[in-house]
């Protein structure tokens, strides 16, 4: 049996309700949480469709814990550089996840390994959003979004000096765009309200404009100094009423 045999079987065996099965899953897991290679496969599993979802959620759920535990480059039994920049290459190849669970659960990934490597050692990741997020697909774009969603409220997070400015460097990037974004899928929903549009439909376009606020307001609160004096800040406030008005 190949190494990444012996995993996937581990992580059936690990979704099982049997107790026979499910310890020594655990335990071999657990062992090779710390040999090369293990990571990747991880991620490999839970990017595969078909593959049963619960054992994609479990492998996620792994690999969330390895990215903790050794993810940093001073950590015991590190990830290798080499095997972390695969990692990456993979996770920003596709953002089509059908299931919503799984969807945030990579985007919470994404955004801790954000945490570590942003912005110097995974300088695609912004630009590749931004790009995802103007896709046509529909589905491609709501998940950019959530993952860029994550990304934002980790770097928002970080309080050391040099991490404040890069994250008002980075809101001065992209704070038109996203406010913009906002505001046309505020607009698409008011319009599929108006013309009795399917509710799928709806609730898409009413979930991105909530999920663009919600960026908004963290690059606002964190990524402008001074927002109240600040013009496109009192531009979003000026818009949020208008559109308010409009819905009433």
């Amino acid at each position: 049996m190949s190494a990444e045999s012996a995993v996937y079987e581990a992580l059936v065996y690990a979704c099982s309700q049997d107790a026979q099965l499910l310890k020594p899953a655990e335990q071999k897991l657990s062992e090779w949480e710390t040999q090369p290679g293990f990571h990747l496969t991880l991620v490999k599993f839970f990017s595969d469709q078909s593959i049963d979802a619960n054992v994609r959620w479990m492998a996620s759920l792994y690999f969330k814990n390895g990215v903790l535990k050794y993810w940093r480059k001073n950590a015991p039994n590190a990830i290798a550089l080499e095997e972390k920049t695969e990692i990456k290459k993979i996770l920003l190849m596709r953002f089509n996840e059908p299931v919503q669970q799984i969807a945030v659960q990579i985007a919470v990934l994404i955004g801790n390994i954000a945490r570590y490597d942003c912005p110097h050692e995974w300088l695609e990741l912004v630009p590749t959003l931004v790009e995802v997020v103007q896709s046509n697909d529909l589905l491609v774009q709501h998940r950019g979004l959530l993952v860029l969603l994550h990304v934002v409220k980790v770097l928002s997070s970080k309080r050391l000096q040099r991490d404040r400015v890069h994250f008002e460097e980075l809101t001065t990037k992209l704070y038109d765009f996203i406010l913009n974004l906002w505001d046309a899928f505020t607009q698409l929903f008011y319009k599929n309200i108006q013309e009795q549009t399917s509710l799928d439909l709806c609730a898409t376009n009413l979930e991105k404009a909530i999920i663009s606020l919600r960026i908004l307001k963290k690059l606002t609160i964190y990524g402008v100094p001074g927002p109240h004096l600040a013009p496109k800040c009192m531009m979003f406030i000026g818009v949020v009423f208008q559109r308010l008005k409009e819905l009433l």
